[in-house]
């Protein structure tokens, strides 16, 4: 553990500072009841996301940097036309978007993967990889900017909720995983990851969700608690999910970090790996749970 610690405080460091930064979006977006603050937050993550998947070359070859840029593009088609096309077009409903639906924002999400797959197709014998390439399409266009949909659907709160959940089991399982964790079930994927941190994480994520139902940050507040349980451990396996395909794509590309932005603690994607996943789980899920 010793060994471990300069690079422990020095996560903790970084990971206090994007606390503060978390809580100013926060605050910016609870002045606006629109969500303009958390979409363009959203969009900026994920252009980060893909500018550092474009950088991989063994991921993403050449040919398709074009078309996964046009699929982000068109992914984010919906929020751009709900929230700046009556000052842009005139009209708030020119293109049938009256609001930021969740039908128009998995239109346009799925328009966009099938632009970038259609191209990875056509490039297949120029070893594109068009599996790969529906892959990175499907995880990283749309999942960011599409937060805003929890904020519409379950309030500002439930956003909280959500970034907390899918945080709260990375930290629980780092600090546990540094200090006790011997075995490694992912050698193969994580090296680092550890049985112990895991098992942290899963256990942290679940009592996270119960105290965000008990202090009203969920649907249903205290009466739902076991609810929250439920939704804790959803998410939390959804985020360590994302967190074990974000290895396995820097694994494949041989890269140690998908970028040098946050020092130790990697780049965007390292970052925002949980949430790629655990956003889609919140909106196919949280309507039924909070039903």
């Amino acid at each position: 553990m010793a060994s471990k610690l300069p690079k422990v405080l020095k996560r903790t460091l970084i990971g206090a500072t994007m606390i503060v930064v978390l809580v100013l979006i926060f605050n910016a977006a609870w002045e606006t009841t629109s969500g303009l603050v958390l979409w363009v937050t959203g969009v900026l993550l994920a252009v980060g996301s893909v500018f550092e998947l474009c950088r991989m070359s063994r991921i993403v070859p050449r040919e398709l940097v074009g078309p996964l840029w046009l699929g982000l593009i068109l992914a984010l088609a919906p929020g751009f036309v709900h929230y700046f096309g009556e000052d842009l077009l005139g009209s708030s409903e020119l293109l049938g978007a009256p609001y930021l639906s969740s039908r128009g924002v998995l239109s346009s999400y799925l328009l966009g993967s099938f632009c970038v797959v259609f191209a990875g197709l056509w490039l297949a014998r120029k070893q594109a990889r068009p599996g790969m390439t529906l892959f990175l399409s499907l995880w990283c266009l749309a999942p960011l900017p599409a937060i805003v949909l929890v904020w519409k659907e379950f309030g500002p709160e439930a956003v909280v909720a959500l970034v907390l959940l899918s945080k709260i089991g990375d930290i629980c399982g780092y600090y546990v995983g540094s200090a006790i964790g011997k075995s490694h079930p992912f050698p193969g994927i994580s090296p680092g990851k550890t049985t112990a941190g895991c098992v942290a994480s899963l256990v942290g994520g679940t009592i996270a969700g119960g105290a965000c139902s008990w202090f009203g940050l969920l649907p249903g507040g205290s009466e739902a608690l076991l609810v929250g349980l439920v939704a804790g451990a959803t998410i939390n396996v959804a985020s360590q999910a994302g967190d074990l395909l974000e290895s396995k794509i820097k694994r494949l590309a041989s890269v140690k970090d998908s970028g040098p932005w946050f020092g130790p603690a990697g780049g965007v994607l390292d970052l925002v790996d949980s949430l790629l996943l655990s956003v889609p789980m919140a909106l196919l899920t949280w309507p039924w749970l909070f039903s």
